[in-house]
């Protein structure tokens, strides 16, 4: 966000990056823990986002933009294993499968 000008010191950074960058994850989305030392078979989200509402103090091209990357981590005693890095991630990857027809559109009336 520094180099494009979004912000213009790191501290800035807060004013976009508004939720915690990872949580536990188990028998609920959000489990809850004691964030403590991650131990094997632990599994955590990495989860790195940002959100640029309208009318926010730098170029409005950067405005309604929000983006998301999240990743589910398994800790084993080998170190982290990402099993989600199988999940699409290039706009080009994402733009393919969006085009689609759904499973689900079978179940639409009329379609």
């Amino acid at each position: 966000m520094l180099e494009l000008g979004i912000i213009k010191k790191a501290g800035e950074v807060k004013k976009y990056f508004l939720h915690g960058t990872s949580h536990y994850l188990g028998l609920d989305v959000h489990d809850p823990g004691l964030y403590g030392t991650l131990q094997a078979n632990m599994v955590i989200t990495v989860e790195p986002g940002i959100y640029i509402p309208e009318g926010s103090d730098c170029d409005p091209k950067w405005w309604n933009i929000g983006i998301r990357i999240e990743d589910d981590i398994l800790i084993t005693s080998k170190g982290p294993e990402n099993l989600s890095a199988c999940v699409p991630r290039t706009m080009a990857e994402i733009e393919r499968i969006m085009a689609q027809s759904s499973l689900f559109e079978q179940f639409i009336p009329g379609k």
